[in-house]
């Protein structure tokens, strides 16, 4: 076998095995999600002299849309459930990079062009 063959060999392997991670991968969501304790309304409130006593926590999931930030507000309940399909976006972006990665190191070595 030749070099050039085995290491089309090892690309397809590898890009196979990445094709299988991707089927793995759940649901997914774009965005962050941020918790906060905040400071009330109340001037006379304890919230305002020590952090410590801040309302909260207060879970917000935020994302880009149309080119702006928008948010929501989020029950305990959805917090783990968006943190584990944010999780899974991050997944499927990096494994589509290691795809993209060895398809153009494929590319060269079936071309003979040095990848740029």
């Amino acid at each position: 076998m030749s070099r050039e063959s085995e290491r089309m060999l090892k690309y397809w392997e590898r890009y196979n095995a990445l094709k299988a991670e991707l089927q793995a991968i759940g649901f997914v969501c774009q965005g962050s999600v941020q918790t906060r304790r905040i400071e009330c309304g109340k001037a006379t409130c304890r919230c305002h002299e020590d952090p410590e006593n801040r309302h909260g926590p207060y879970h917000y999931w935020t994302r880009k849309a149309r080119g702006k930030t928008v948010g929501l507000m989020l029950t305990e309940d959805e917090l783990a459930l968006y943190r584990e399909w944010i999780e899974n976006n991050r997944n499927l972006e990096r494994v589509l990079r290691q795809m993209r990665n060895v398809s153009t190191r494929a590319l060269a070595t079936t071309t003979g062009r040095k990848a740029p």
